[in-house]
């Protein structure tokens, strides 16, 4: 049988079904050789005429099928036949209706059933290499929340929350900052710690979070729907530093390969022996036992994030496609080269908050509070300029720039108290030293006689004498001596002003 099944091609199985038959033919091994073909003609008869349904009825039991809540098909079926009975419906049996419904697509019934996330996972991801990139390339940031109870500097109680930055070449965490909360601040510090030790990357990875996409870091990107774009909006830190920004989907961690090291974290830091008492659990229904005896220090839960991530970066045997079997540290620093460093001006950028304010009509700003002064600000009264500043320092200077990021300079807080009368003697003594030199910069610069050149002295030009003389015809009146005619004119001009203001009677009125 296997020597005909080759030569001729056809299965080993049917050849053996034709010899020997099964339930429901008989074969050819007990019939004589004329009696073979008869033997193996098909016995097909068709099926049975498929069992009606009423379309109204259809389109209720789909309908009631295809939900989020997954109702089986079971209880579907006995609410179509309760409905049927009064609206006289045509339902088959069962196992008729759920032949029928597994004709619907996968897809369909997955998407309307399990949603939309579960689909795509069923659809398949794309596989995505990293191995044609170099150290520092392209980085991704996020932020976590740990599920650890915390004693903050003030003593208040919560869970902290850090802000990493990590190489996608190589997933090594390359800087990291914990806090209370995460917001834009905590960004721009941990990504100031990024271009300090390594340099600026090229391209950014983030999701358009309301920390990450904030107008002091992305301000000026052309795809950032997120906040109302105005044209007067600073340019954000990484616009200026040149760094290429690319959001992307916000809870979906296939798309952000930091999630995996946080995912880590989840055990390593969470629930080491240190927070022993202090793990709360990542859901309401997962509380350990020990839940709330107590809050890990904040010095202790801050050294432990360090050394996790110490070793999170230096654990060797790493089986991704670009370590093999070495460390995330190992695969960054044989592979990292030289790149763009940031200037001190640059430097000034993400160390300091970044503001949006307006320059006041005496020269000034005001930031929480306090006004600041330089000598450059009064010509830009009215306008809008960028501040930046340490919020934990409002004494310090403030750096000023444009809105498209020139860096125009430094001002100084104009305060003091009110009884501090040396600050005001000292501010005194160097407004007039500053007028003074003022003063005498105009004078050096202003030359009066350089003035006279442009006086226009009209020359003296001869009056036009008429050529010809026309008398008038007429008789002439004899004409007065003009001094005694004068002399009347003003004579009578006095008795008439005279005549106005002298006081009259009611009677002279009426």
């Amino acid at each position: 049988m296997n020597a005909v099944a080759r030569e001729h091609g056809v299965p080993v199985s049917t050849i053996k079904k034709w010899w020997y038959g099964n339930a429901n033919r008989a074969g050819v091994a007990k019939v004589e050789p004329p009696d073979y073909l008869p033997t193996l003609i098909p016995s097909y008869r068709g099926h049975k005429p498929r069992a009606e349904i009423t379309p109204d009825a259809w389109d209720a039991i789909v309908s009631d099928y295809l939900r989020p809540e997954k109702p089986t098909l079971r209880s579907c079926y006995e609410r179509l036949l309760r409905a049927a009975r009064q609206q006289g419906w045509a339902v088959p049996s069962y196992w008729t209706v759920r032949r029928m419904i597994r004709l619907i697509p996968w897809q369909v019934i997955s998407l309307a059933r399990d949603g939309r996330e579960v689909l795509l996972r069923k659809l398949g991801s794309q596989k995505r290499t990293r191995e044609h990139l170099r150290p520092l390339e392209a980085v991704n940031a996020d932020g976590h929340v740990f599920d650890v109870r915390v004693t903050f500097p003030d003593g208040r109680v919560g869970r902290p929350a850090i802000v990493a930055f990590s190489d996608v070449f190589s997933g090594m965490i390359l800087s990291w900052r914990i806090g209370e909360t995460i917001n834009s601040h905590l960004v721009r510090l941990a990504f100031g710690d990024l271009l300090e030790r390594f340099g600026i990357p090229e391209h950014l990875y983030i999701d358009n979070g309301r920390e990450f996409a904030a107008k002091a870091l992305t301000g000026g990107v052309k795809n950032r729907y997120r906040f109302q774009v105005r044209e007067e909006d600073p340019i954000g830190l990484f616009v200026q530093l040149g760094v290429e920004v690319h959001w992307t989907t916000p809870y979906h961690g296939q798309s952000k390969p930091i999630e995996r090291a946080f995912r880590e974290f989840c055990d390593r830091i969470a629930k080491h022996p240190l927070a022993r008492g202090a793990y709360t659990g990542n859901a309401p229904h997962s509380k350990p036992e020990n839940y709330g005896e107590r809050a890990m220090e904040w010095a202790d839960f801050c050294r432990l994030v360090e050394t996790e991530i110490k070793y999170y970066n230096e654990k060797p045997g790493r089986r991704t496609e670009t370590a093999k079997g070495r460390s995330f540290l190992q695969t960054f620093a044989e592979a990292y080269k030289e790149v763009r460093r940031p200037s001190p001006t640059q430097r000034r950028m993400w160390l300091m908050a970044a503001e949006g304010v307006r320059v006041r009509k005496d020269g000034f700003v005001s930031l929480l509070g306090n006004a600041y002064f330089a000598e450059f600000l009064p010509p830009l009264a009215g306008k809008r300029v960028v501040v930046r500043f340490d919020p934990e320092r409002l004494d310090q200077p403030i750096s000023v720039y444009e809105s498209n990021g020139t860096y125009l300079g430094e001002a100084q807080r104009i305060v003091a108290r009110f009884d501090d009368l040396e600050a005001a003697r000292r501010l005194q003594q160097a407004r007039r030293q500053r007028l003074r030199a003022i003063r005498a910069e105009l004078e050096a610069t202003r030359r009066v006689e350089a003035i006279e050149a442009l006086i226009f002295n009209p020359e003296q030009s001869p009056i036009p004498r008429p050529k010809v003389i026309r008398m008038i015809p007429g008789k002439i009146a004899k004409q007065e001596p003009i001094k005694e005619f004068v002399g009347e004119y003003v004579a009578s001009l006095d008795r008439a002003v005279l005549r106005a203001l002298k006081p009259r009677t009611p009677y002279e009125d009426a």
